[in-house]
């Protein structure tokens, strides 16, 4: 789903070279305003940190976030209820962590693909629920 930035002024050419945002999936909930915005990467989902072994890619943080808060103060209730889930193949072992930033909570977590896929369906069945 494309998302619009919310550009108040922006110079002739910008069009032509801003970056758009498009999500892989968004869920939204008939009966409230909730929201969960899904990305999904086939990369693993921990990185090395400038200090530290493992970490968060920090630009898949940042586009998260990105596509979480550029949408909030717009008119949509869903928009300023959203949860995020970045989903990425479990390469080296499960995992599932979690955070809440602004009032968005921004979940990461892994999908064993080697599973069958009955398997799968399950666990993408909690990982939704449980955002």
């Amino acid at each position: 789903k494309p998302l619009s930035w919310p550009i108040d002024d922006a110079t002739a050419g910008i069009a032509q070279v801003f970056p758009s945002m498009r999500t892989d999936i968004v869920s939204d909930r008939r009966d409230q305003p909730q929201r969960l915005v899904i990305d999904t990467k086939f990369t693993g989902v921990l990185g090395r940190g400038w200090y530290r072994e493992q970490s968060l890619r920090a630009g898949y943080v940042y586009q998260l976030y990105a596509y979480l808060r550029s949408q909030v103060g717009r008119g949509d209730p869903w928009a300023d209820q959203a949860s995020g889930l970045l989903l990425h193949p479990a390469i080296k072992g499960d995992f599932d962590e979690s955070v809440m930033i602004q009032g968005h909570r921004m979940r990461f977590a892994t999908v064993d693909l080697k599973c069958s896929h009955q398997q799968i369906r399950e666990r993408l069945l909690q990982l939704v629920e449980g955002c």
